[in-house]
């Protein structure tokens, strides 16, 4: 059965299929009217121009070559106008309906049944159009799955570029942190620092005890200038949310309908903040999952960072109401990891399994190589 769908599902095996079926029909009438081999050779040659169409793309008004071939052969044989209902269906197929109709006038030709003609003729005419709408229909259908799949990419495509943009404005965001704190810190700490170390150095030559006295005083000011600039550094460097590692255990923490064990192992300065972004993603849709769809008293949440990847796996032990596979957030989660270069599946067996691996970036990588030296 399904051959035979597929078969029906495609149209120009139909259109070829009846094509097929006309010749054997003119073959028919000529076992049955006349056995002459120059009426075969008019078969031959519309079985040659069926076969051209049948391999080719060729144009309709070759269609002008059957007519005038049939029409050439009235005077000789009886059947040979039943091959106008080859260039009746080629019309009909092209959309040139009206010049189908011309050919009807073959009908009167003829010493043949003008009846059975006629109906011969009106199901050529009627299976070329309803091929024609076929194959237009087709058409359409294929041009709006192209403009769906294309649109798809395109989507596709712009998350990327707005994941890209986003490591990079996250990557812009560091260096210019960076930068501040290194400017705040020579700015002002160098300058006391510096200034501190001087007039300690000149303390130990000075004789007089008021000199001496107010250079003291001047280094403790320093000092304390110092101290205060580099408290106010570290406090502004602090950040008022959790990032991180840190904003994992405040949602495991907050999260009050189950139990949930977190563990961690590995070093979690190598991740980005990109890619905590995508994590953080991960462990509240599987939590959101669990309490939607899971009877499970208990989860497990294992983060590990290793050299090259971090991997975060949340299971939980439920036994009922699993969710459906094919949900929008696992899909849209599925491809931001294939965006970071990684990857995001889960399991249903024995509760739910989630697990997410992101390949750590270079840059991080060889920090940390530079940092073990």
């Amino acid at each position: 059965m399904k051959w035979m769908t597929k078969w029906m599902m495609e149209p120009m095996r139909f259109v070829n299929g009846w094509r097929l079926l006309n010749i054997c029909v003119l073959i028919h009438l000529w076992i049955m009217l006349e056995t002459k081999i120059s009426s075969f050779i008019l078969i031959l040659l519309l079985l040659v121009m069926m076969s051209l169409r049948w391999r080719y793309s060729i144009p309709v008004w070759t269609v002008v070559f059957d007519a005038l071939v049939c029409l050439m052969y009235v005077p000789y044989t009886d059947f040979s106008v039943y091959g106008l209902a080859l260039p009746i269906f080629e019309l009909a197929l092209s959309g040139r309906w009206a010049i189908a109709l011309l050919f009807f006038s073959g009908i009167f030709l003829t010493s043949a049944s003008p009846g059975l003609l006629f109906w011969n003729f009106l199901q050529a005419c009627f299976f070329g159009c309803f091929a024609y709408m076929t194959l237009k229909n087709q058409e359409a259908y294929k041009q709006e799955a192209d403009e769906q799949r294309k649109a798809r990419y395109e989507l596709e495509r712009i998350k990327i570029d707005l994941l890209e943009a986003n490591q990079t404005a996250s990557h812009q965001a560091e260096l210019m942190e960076r930068y501040r704190i290194s400017r705040e810190l020579h700015d002002h700490l160098g300058h006391d620092l510096t200034g501190a170390n001087l007039a300690l150095q000149a303390y130990e030559y000075v004789q007089e005890p008021k000199e001496a006295q107010k250079l003291l005083q001047e280094i403790k000011n320093r000092l304390e200038r110092s101290t205060k600039n580099l408290r106010e550094t570290v406090h502004n460097m602090t950040s008022m949310t959790f990032i991180g590692v840190e904003n994992l255990e405040h949602i495991v923490q907050n999260y009050q309908q189950i139990h949930i064990q977190f563990l961690k192992s590995g070093d979690m300065q190598l991740v980005a903040a990109h890619q905590w972004g995508l994590l953080e993603a991960c462990l509240k849709e599987a939590l959101t999952n669990v309490a939607r769809h899971s009877n499970a008293t208990k989860v497990e949440v294992d983060l590990q960072v290793t050299a090259s990847i971090v991997r975060l796996s949340i299971r939980d032990h439920g036994t009922v109401n699993k969710m459906n596979p094919a949900g929008t957030g696992l899909r849209s989660l599925q491809m931001r990891a294939r965006s970071l270069g990684g990857s995001l599946s889960f399991s249903q067996e024995n509760g739910f399994l989630l697990v997410c691996v992101i390949p750590l970036e270079k840059e991080a990588l060889m920090d940390e190589t530079i940092n073990r030296r």
